[in-house]
């Protein structure tokens, strides 16, 4: 053991843990108070409250080095609360185990916090309490020390109270004193318990301890002013340091709220009781105390229950009789990054290695890749991943110091810390992963295939070895089945930006659910299932064989829902009740299953095949029921859900157990089986043994007193076997022991009651030890088994997730996508396709149904939309996205019909957004999705781009927007949906007129006096009850005639009453109508009638320059032709084109005929 003022590299000292450095007195001078007994010096507390209300000078020299008044965690609002309540008045105080005071009444939990202090510092960082406390005997702070309600207490209660108040506010180490006092607090020295509290923190630096004293857990100094903070619970000082309390029952409340906080939290448990401490060697020593456990937000879900309670995640929604699973606690990823420089690579590419784990699910993901300056491959899955916690090996190239920087300072708790990469160069990350890995528990052929895995992996897992080797979390790591790449050739691979802009996994409001993808499609019974359905999505299928496997699963079980036939019934049954199996059967690797959830997980998958209608005890391959599903992929699920060797295993596991005592989580009778666990049988003899010396003394007690009806009482807070004798009879031994008494009665216990419950409770004790220690042997045992019931498991949630489709399926008006294959040309035909999230959240039919056309060769490959502002241009092309994406992940689409080839990725380039904390402007932001699209999109890819080039100059906007949708049509050949408000975009129909079309969202201009319908209108006739939403709304009815606000020389200006059809149909939109927009955005109308005018204006200033060259163009062209006039012609349309065609005042046949005569201009 390292001494104890040897400091590692980067700790803070000790002694700052408490308020003050403890002095080295004579030891003789206090006497221990244990906690079976012994009473309180009262004087000496006494004296040492006077000692201490006198002036003196503060300690502060040996404290942090803050100004005294910081150094508490108590206001004076609080204090007075905690003092009023009259609790401490009525009863006397009593010291702890070792002589510690402390309040014998429940925590407190008084409101402490306030919202401006901001987030609460982690771990290694200065915690600081700054709220002033004065002296109670203050005039100015005067309050009543007892409640209004409360009778006045007797004197010796009143200053019984004052003296404890004195103590509580003026405590030797609180360091309350100003400075510049007369005289020093001496400090006391430390207690047996105050001991145990340094050492602990000496071993476990960085980690905040709940330690266990007597029946509460206890928080000491800097760990109590952040419980304090964190907890809303009462913290104030004691002897040395500051300290808090919560009960035992609530651990795991508090435990929970600290870790997702952000905290390392450690539980440190009394290792012996009171019966065997007192048969053993160390009676006059304080009780052993030990970290038996550690918690962050990768760990906390695989915690034992006690500790942790349950996750957020399992809540059952009433409204939709299903389990409502919500996104946070679906999952909690460790995740370990290593990088590597890259040779012969781009500037700035690196290569990265990546092992995210779930240890709470046993899910292993793993990937090495190289990426780009911009990270986006890292983005992507870290986005995926939603890690609860990240491990970096360092060092790191600053672009992924900032995008990890980025992540962690965006994702609410996440927890972040470094490892040295140097302790594992060389090879040593193959020497480290190759010894964990021939354990004895490791599953078969494990470390050969870990030992296959990249090598910045392996360096990664062996990181995350040594990370979760103190939490006794790494069991999960030495099953190889659980490994899989983060993405796979069968596997579409979608970017950051597409989960995010099509919101997939959540909505982009308030980051929620709802509204998303996942929530359209999560109609899943279990946790497990909806976990899984989630990296579906986040994944969709890339293989046209098995989304035709998909798609067949959920054909036949949405026939079997329509049809209300048995098949269906059966999996719902199978799935009803289940809770999260994928978590226990991981807990009980672990071993922090507890004895009920490990007897429901084994009932549950002992009971799944007579539930789906399976025969575990047959052949399965023959069986009935099997036969009957015409969908190799359910009949796979079915046997794998149904399969005999875990069904046999679970039977053997319970025949073992007691089926009553397991629910109650009673270890002490749970095991039934004397072969197998002799122990445990041995210590329950022994108890029935000493309960039997109990008993035969009865008759001999009997005897001697002359009372033929004597038994034992037990009496609340005094004992149990206690001898009761009515007060009169005054021939009682005068051996026995008198352990209370009343008017009518005496209670005792003989000396030889007295050693035979001593015997007993020994015996109880090592009963507990000793079911506790199979329980564990037990749970090891299981380790065995754990790949085939998580195989088991597997089989159900992929059964979950596919009725969740199937639910789905069966609404109106969704069809089953017809998937084409790579023999043909890529190709998105979708006819009538309607938005699905939009279409679930509004009323049933106000969804505009449209058409989508995009073929490789023989049809147009890019479609250019324009259209008016809010005329449902993003909507569209989201729409064609998102059902291409349901397509793949194997569900039914909303709409008439549906043929696609199989998408290798979907890119988007949406909205607009800036990345401070990666120093990227929005405009910065644009361009780097789109270089990303350029560089990864592929023929077999869908690009959908919304208005490319709004953040900057027209013309470079312009320019930037033309330029990368030709490289889309001519380099890509991919297919392409482009929005654009640049009516010059569109002339490539013109250059491409078989591989371009141009469309735009339909609507109908109104006079806003009249009502009529002005010219301009698009004359596709509005099909469907859908209107614009919009409408309802006073301004869009309002309207703005500016003719009394002009001058004579200011054109008349009437904005006109848009009405949007969203309808897609052929052509060019000639206006983006931005003043309509502003005018249901209630601009004032001040402002709108300046931009009307001011719009009627440059349209007037346009045609004027226009009709001006035209006629100009004319003169020319009746004179004789010559090289200087054709030039100079050519010069002046080019001029009037580029600085014109971007102007939506413009009226687009004016542009067409103007481009038409540059072109005849180049042809001379």
């Amino acid at each position: 053991m390292a001494p104890k003022d040897k400091l590692v590299k980067g700790q803070r000292p000790i002694s700052s843990f408490f308020f003050a450095k403890p002095a080295k007195t004579d030891a003789g001078k206090r006497k221990t108070q244990e906690a079976s007994g012994g009473a309180v010096d009262r004087s000496a507390i006494n004296r040492q409250a006077t000692a201490n209300s006198a002036p003196g000078k503060a300690n502060d020299a040996q404290d942090s080095g803050q100004p005294p008044q910081k150094r508490q965690r108590t206001t004076d609002s609080g204090l007075r609360d905690h003092h009023a309540s009259g609790s401490h008045a009525a009863r006397p105080a009593t010291e702890a185990e070792e002589g510690i005071m402390k309040d014998d009444d429940d925590v407190r939990d008084l409101d402490q916090s306030s919202p401006a202090e901001g987030a609460a510092p982690k771990e290694d960082a200065d915690v600081h309490c700054s709220v002033d406390v004065r002296c109670a005997s203050a005039p100015d702070t005067q309050q009543p020390l007892v409640s209004a309600r409360s009778t006045a207490p007797p004197y010796n209660v009143q200053a019984r109270h004052e003296r404890f108040q004195n103590k509580l506010v003026l405590g030797p180490a609180s360091g309350l004193q100003k400075r510049g006092s007369a005289a020093d607090i001496v400090p006391q020295k430390r207690t047996p318990l105050e001991d145990q509290v340094y050492e602990l923190k000496r071993k476990h630096p960085g980690v905040l301890l709940a330690i266990e004293v007597g029946y509460k857990f206890r928080f000491f100094g800097e760990d109590a002013e952040i419980a304090a903070r964190e907890c809303n619970i009462f913290c104030y000082p004691d002897r040395n340091f500051m300290t808090a309390s919560i009960p035992v029952p609530r651990l795991h409340v508090y435990v929970r709220r600290l870790v997702e906080a952000g905290y390392k939290v450690g539980i440190v448990q009394q290792t012996e009781t009171a019966a065997l401490k007192k048969a053993g060697d160390n009676r006059n020593a304080p009780f052993t105390r030990q970290l038996t456990a550690l918690y962050t937000r990768a760990t906390l879900e695989a915690g034992d229950k006690d500790h942790v309670g349950e996750g957020r995640g399992s809540t059952f929604s009433s409204e939709t009789g299903t389990a409502a699973w919500t996104n946070e606690g679906l999952s909690s990823y460790l995740v370990c990054v290593v990088e590597s420089t890259a040779d012969n690579a781009p500037q700035g590419a690196v290569d990265l290695g990546m092992v995210a784990i779930e240890t709470s699910t046993g899910d292993i993901l793993y990937a090495q890749f190289r990426d780009s300056m911009m990270r986006t491959e890292l983005e992507a899955r870290l986005v995926f991943a939603a890690p609860s916690e990240l491990l970096i090996a360092t060092p790191l190239s600053s672009a992924s110091q900032r995008l990890l920087g980025a992540y962690t300072s965006q994702s609410r708790g996440l927890r972040s810390q470094t490892a040295p990469r140097e302790r594992y160069s060389s090879g040593g990350a193959v020497a480290a992963v190759s010894t964990f890995y021939k354990h004895a528990g490791c599953q078969e052929g494990a470390l050969d295939t870990v030992l296959a895995l990249p090598h910045l992996v392996i360096e990664a897992l062996a990181f995350a070895i040594d990370y979760l080797k103190p939490y006794g979390m790494e069991a999960v790591l030495r099953m190889s089945a659980s490994f899989r790449p983060f993405n796979t050739q069968h596997e579409m691979s979608l970017s950051p930006n597409t989960l995010s802009q099509l919101e997939l996994l959540h909505n982009n409001d308030d980051g929620k659910e709802r509204g998303s993808l996942l929530w359209l499609l999560d109609h899943t019974r279990t946790p497990f299932g909806s976990r899984l359905l989630r990296s579906w999505v986040a994944h969709p299928l890339r293989d046209a064989g098995r989304i035709a496997e998909r798609l067949d699963a959920v054909e036949e079980l949405a026939r079997a829902i329509g049809a209300m036939e048995g098949m269906a019934g059966r999996v719902a049954e199978a799935l009803s009740g289940l809770g999260d199996l994928e978590r226990g059967i991981t807990r009980s690797l672990h071993g922090t299953a507890s004895p009920a959830e490990f007897s429901n997980m084994l009932h549950a998958l002992s009971t799944a095949a007579p539930k789906l209608g399976v025969r575990a005890d047959v052949n399965l391959s023959s069986d009935a029921a099997l036969q009957e599903l015409s969908s190799s992929l359910l009949q796979h699920l079915f046997c794998a859900a149904a399969s005999k060797e875990v069904s046999e295993a679970a039977f053997e596991l319970l025949s073992v157990m007691d089926s009553e005592a397991a629910s109650a989580n009673n270890k002490i009778d749970l095991f039934i089986s004397e072969e197998r666990f002799p122990e445990v049988f041995e210590a329950r003899q022994a108890v029935a043994t000493a309960d039997a010396s109990l008993a035969n003394l009865l008759p001999v007690l009997r005897k001697a007193l002359r009372l033929p009806r004597l038994d034992y009482v037990s009496v609340q807070n005094q004992g149990d076997f206690l001898i009761e004798v009515p007060a009169e009879r005054k021939d009682v031994p005068r051996e026995w022991e008198k352990v209370s008494g009343t008017k009518k009665v005496n209670r005792f216990r003989p000396p030889e009651v007295r050693a035979a419950l001593a015997e007993l409770e020994l015996a109880r004790e090592r009963l507990h030890l000793a079911a506790d220690q199979a329980w564990k042997a037990f749970m090891r045992d299981f380790g065995s088994l754990y790949p085939q019931f998580r195989a088991a498991v597997q089989a159900l949630a992929s059964l979950d997730a596919l009725q969740s489709l199937a639910s789905l399926a069966v609404m109106e008006d969704y069809v089953r996508p017809e998937i084409v294959g790579d023999e043909e040309q890529p190709q998105l035909v979708i006819k009538g396709g309607r938005h699905p999230v939009l279409a679930a959240m509004i009323a049933e039919g106000q969804v505009v149904p449209n058409d989508t056309l995009l073929m490789g060769d023989s049809g147009p490959r890019a479609c250019i939309i324009t259209g008016p502002n809010m005329g449902g241009k993003s909507c569209y092309i989201r729409q064609a996205a998102l059902i291409a994406i349901m397509a793949q992940v194997g569900s039914f689409v909303p709409a008439e019909s549906a043929r696609m080839h199989v998408f290798d990725s979907v890119h988007t380039r949406m909205g607009a957004s800036d990345n401070l904390a990666m120093g990227r402007s929005t405009f910065l932001e644009e361009l780097s999705e789109t270089s990303s699209i350029l560089a990864r999109a592929t023929p077999r890819s869908l690009v959908i781009i919304d208005e490319l080039g709004r953040g900057t100059s027209t013309h470079d906007g312009l320019a930037i927007a033309h330029a990368s949708l030709q490289h889309l049509i001519t380099s890509t050949r991919c297919l392409t949906l482009f929005v654009t408000h640049y009516p010059k975009v569109a002339s490539l129909e013109q250059d491409y007129p078989a591989l371009v079309s141009t469309f735009y969202m339909s609507y109908i201009q109104q006079d806003p006096d009249t009502s009529e319908v002005l010219p301009g209108s698009s004359q596709e006739p509005h099909r469907g009850t859908g209107q614009d939403a919009l409408q309802a709304l006073p301004s869009t009815h309002a309207s703005v005639d500016v003719a009394a606000a002009g001058s004579a020389d200011q054109p008349v200006v009437s904005v006109p009453r848009i009405t949007f059809l969203y309808k897609l149909v052929p052509g060019i939109a000639d206006k983006s109508f931005g003043l309509n927009v502003a005018r249901m955005a209630h601009l004032p109308l001040s402002v709108i009638e300046q931009a009307g005018i001011r719009a009627a204006q440059m349209e007037s200033d346009t045609l004027r320059r226009l009709s001006g060259a035209c006629q100009q163009s004319a003169a020319t062209s009746q004179k004789p032709s010559s090289d200087h006039g054709k030039n100079a012609e050519l010069s002046l349309l080019k001029e009037i084109a580029s600085g014109m065609a971007c102007s939506e005042a413009m009226t687009l046949p004016v542009v067409h005929d103007l481009q038409r005569r540059v072109k005849n201009a180049h042809m001379l």
